[in-house]
C-alpha cells in the first residue's frame, strides 16, 4: 500500500511538474504577444471550455477509475476491460454533442461572460472536449490499476505540443488582432489534446488484451458506471456552474466599484493570467495525491477493511498537509519573484501574496475529497465543495464590489470558501474513516515548521541578496527555506518517536 501510493503520486506529480512549467512557459510569451487584455480573452474562452469538459466528462473519470480497482483487486481483468471500452463509446458520443454546442453556441456564450471577443477562441477549443472524452476512460482505466506512468507520459507530451503549437498560431495570428491571437494560443490546446489521446488509446490497445470473456453483460457495466457517474457529474456541474457564475458576478462586481470595462478586463487578466497561473502550479501537482490514493482507498472499501482505509487516509492526509504547508510557504514568501522569473511583471504580486493560503486548503479538500469519494461518501464531499463554491462566490461578489477591494476581493474569497470546504471534509473523514485523534498529529509539524521557514524568510533573502540575477537569488534561497522546512519536519518526528 505505501510504495502503491508514493509511488503512484511521485509519477504523475513529476509529470505535473513538468506540464505546469511548460504550461506557464506557454502563457510567458502569450502574455507579450496578447498582453492582459488577450489573456482575459483567452481565460474567459477557456473556463467555458473547462465549464463543458466538466460537464461531458464528469462523474465518468472517477466510476472508471474506481470500478476497475475493484475488479483489479478481485483479479477480474475481463471486467476490467469492459469497463473502460463501454465507458469510451459514452463519452465519445457525449464529448461529440459537446463539442459540436461549443462551436455553434460560441456567440452565446462568449456573450453570457461578458467577453464578446472571446468567440473565436471558444470554437477553437471545441474539438478539444471530444478529443479528451475520447482518451478519459482509457487513462482512467490505467489509473484503477495504479498505473500512471501512461497518464504523466500523455501529460507532458499534450503540455509540448500545446506549447509549440499555441506559440506558433498565436504569432501567426497576433496580426490579425487580440481576440484571434488568443484563439490561435487555444487552438494550440486542442492540437496537443489530439497527440496526447491517440498516445492513450494506442498504449490501451497494446497494453491490455484480456484473454477471459466478461461474466457481466454490457446493461449490468453500464448501470454500474451510472450509478457512480450520475452523483459525481451532478456535483461536477453546479461546480461548474458555481466557477462560471463566480466568473462572471466577479467582471460585473469589478464594475460596480468604479472601474471601466478595459480597467476590469486588465485587472481581470492580471488576476487568472499572472497570479492564478503561478498558484495553479502547486496546486496542480498536489492533486496526484487524490488520484493516487483512489484506487487503494476503492480497493480497501470494496473488501470492508477499514483499518486499510483508516491508514491511507493518514498517511495520504500527512503528505497532503506537508505538502500543502510548504506550498502556501514558498508561494507567500517567493511569489514575487515567481512572477518577476516568469513574466518579467510583478503587478500581480501582492494579488498572489493575498491568495496563496489557497494551495494549502486546495490540497486537503482534493485529497480528503478523493477519499470520501472512493469509499462511498459522495454526498459528503459534495456538500464540502458546494459550500465552498457558494462562499467563495458570495465573499467574492461583496468585496470586489467595493473600490477598496475589487479584485482582491477574489484572492479573499477563495481563501475563506476553499478554508471552509477543507474544514468540513475533515469533519466528515473524522466520522468516516476514524481521524479525528489524529488530526492534532498531523498537522502540528507541517504548522510549525511553516511558521519557522516564515519567521526566517527575512534573513535568509539578507543572507544571499548579494548574488547576481533574480534567478540564481531565487533558486539558493527556495532551496535553503526548502531544507529548513524538511528539517523542522525531521526534528519534530524524531522527537515524537522518541517522547514515544
Amino acid at each position: 500500500m505505501k510504495n502503491s501510493f508514493i509511488t503512484g503520486a511521485a509519477v504523475l506529480m513529476a509529470a505535473n511538474a513538468v506540464s505546469k512549467i511548460l504550461g506557464a512557459v506557454f502563457k510567458i510569451p502569450l502574455t507579450y504577444i496578447v498582453h492582459e487584455e488577450g489573456m482575459a480573452v483567452y481565460n474567459t474562452a477557456f473556463s467555458v471550455y473547462i465549464m463543458f469538459l466538466s460537464f461531458i466528462t464528469s462523474g465518468m473519470p472517477f466510476a472508471v477509475q474506481k470500478l476497475t480497482a475493484v475488479a483489479h483487486s478481485r483479479s477480474d481483468e475481463a471486467r476490467a476491460g469492459l469497463i473502460v471500452k463501454i465507458a469510451t463509446v459514452m463519452l465519445v458520443a457525449s464529448g461529440a454533442v459537446g463539442s459540436l454546442i461549443l462551436w455553434f453556441g460560441a456567440d452565446f456564450l462568449a456573450l453570457a461572460m461578458k467577453e464578446e471577443r472571446a468567440v473565436w477562441a471558444i470554437r477553437a477549443l471545441s474539438p478539444s472536449v471530444l478529443l479528451v472524452a475520447a482518451a478519459t476512460a482509457v487513462k482512467s482505466g490505467f489509473q484503477g490499476r495504479s498505473d500512471m506512468v501512461p497518464t504523466a507520459v500523455s501529460q507532458v507530451i499534450e503540455a509540448i505540443v500545446k506549447l509549440c503549437a499555441g506559440y506558433i498560431f498565436a504569432v501567426w495570428l497576433s496580426g490579425y488582432g487580440t481576440q484571434l491571437a488568443a484563439a490561435g494560443a487555444a487552438a494550440g490546446v486542442s492540437v496537443g489534446e489530439f497527440i496526447a489521446s491517440a498516445i492513450l488509446i494506442v498504449w490501451y490497445i497494446a497494453a491490455f488484451k484480456p484473454k477471459k470473456k466478461c461474466a457481466a453483460g454490457k446493461r449490468e457495466i453500464m448501470g454500474d458506471l451510472m450509478a457512480v457517474a450520475m452523483p459525481m457529474m451532478l456535483m461536477s456541474v453546479i461546480g461548474s456552474f458555481l466557477s462560471v457564475c463566480d466568473t462572471s458576478l466577479l467582471r460585473m462586481s469589478l464594475l460596480n466599484a468604479g472601474l471601466s470595462s478595459e480597467e476590469a478586463r486588465f485587472v481581470y487578466g492580471s488576476y487568472t493570467g499572472y497570479a492564478m497561473t503561478v498558484l495553479n502550479l502547486p496546486t496542480g501537482l498536489l492533486a496526484t495525491l487524490g488520484i493516487s490514493i483512489i484506487p487503494i482507498a476503492a480497493g480497501a472499501a470494496d473488501k470492508g477493511n477499514t483499518e486499510r482505509i483508516k491508514s491511507v487516509a493518514k498517511r495520504g492526509l500527512g503528505f497532503s498537509a506537508a505538502a500543502g504547508m510548504l506550498a502556501f510557504v514558498m508561494l507567500f514568501g517567493f511569489g514575487r519573484e515567481a512572477l518577476q522569473i516568469l513574466f518579467s511583471n510583478t503587478n500581480s504580486a501582492d494579488l498572489l501574496m493575498t491568495a496563496s493560503p489557497s494551495v494549502l486548503f486546495i490540497c486537503i479538500m482534493q485529497l480528503t475529497g478523493a477519499i470520501l469519494q472512493s469509499t462511498g461518501h459522495l454526498f459528503r464531499s459534495f456538500l464540502s465543495a458546494l459550500t465552498a463554491g457558494i462562499l467563495r462566490m458570495i465573499v467574492t461578489v461583496i468585496l470586489a464590489s467595493r473600490p477598496e477591494f475589487n479584485i482582491y476581493g477574489a484572492a479573499i474569497g477563495s481563501d475563506i470558501g476553499y478554508f471552509a470546504g477543507a474544514v468540513m471534509n475533515l469533519v466528515h473523514l473524522a466520522v468516516c474513516a476514524g481521524l479525528k485523534r489524529e488530526y492534532l498529529g498531523i498537522f502540528i509539524k507541517p504548522a510549525a515548521a511553516a511558521a519557522v521557514v516564515l519567521a526566517v524568510l527575512g534573513p535568509v533573502r539578507n543572507i544571499f541578496s548579494g548574488i547576481e540575477g533574480v534567478i540564481g537569488r531565487t533558486a539558493v534561497s527556495v532551496f535553503i527555506t526548502a531544507i529548513i522546512f524538511v528539517l523542522i519536519m525531521y526534528i519534530l518526528r524524531e522527537k515524537n518517536k522518541d517522547s514515544a
